[in-house]
């Protein structure tokens, strides 16, 4: 298991950031591009304090991951269970290539389901990409059940939702 902290993230870590998104955006099971996700966007998640990251004891940036709370296209989706609300999402979970098949990238998860419940939301939401098989096995091996399917940003998504009683720690 590899060594690291999981906080929120600085400006500092945006330059690093940026960098580890390209990578990924290159992957042929990733719905992510060269524009996205931009400067911008990682600016606002951290001008919103949603933007955590895991680090090294060097320093270094490992992943990260954003929460949001009130995105219009995912609230609209009919097969949430509006029993389980407030709800948060967690977006952009990103594990640095050199840290895959480490463990860390269901670390961040947790930390992000942990921090949604301390949080008050009742339930955690995720959308997968149809076609990122690790992901896909990823959420539904932490406890995700999948409960529907949408087609968002010119993108098809698995999405994924779990109740978070108990979940704070």
């Amino acid at each position: 298991m590899i060594q690291h902290t999981i906080r929120q993230a600085t400006q500092a870590d945006l330059d690093c950031l940026l960098p580890l998104y390209r990578a990924a955006a290159a992957r042929p099971d990733c719905p992510w591009d060269e524009t996205y996700p931009d400067a911008a966007t990682l600016q606002a998640d951290l001008a919103e304090g949603r933007l955590f990251c895991a680090k090294d004891p060097e320093g270094r940036v490992m992943g990260a991951y954003a929460l949001t709370f009130h995105d219009e296209g995912t609230e609209a989706l009919t097969f949430w269970d509006r029993r389980l609300e407030p709800a948060g999402e967690v977006v952009r979970l990103l594990v640095a290539a050199s840290c895959e098949n480490q463990g860390l990238g269901g670390r961040l998860l947790a930390d992000a389901v942990a921090r949604l419940a301390r949080m008050g939301c009742r339930s955690c939401r995720i959308l997968v990409a149809h076609d990122n098989h690790r992901a896909l096995r990823a959420y539904a091996g932490q406890g995700f059940a999948r409960v529907g399917s949408a087609r968002l940003y010119d993108t098809e998504f698995d999405c994924f939702e779990k109740a978070l009683e108990g979940e704070a720690i």
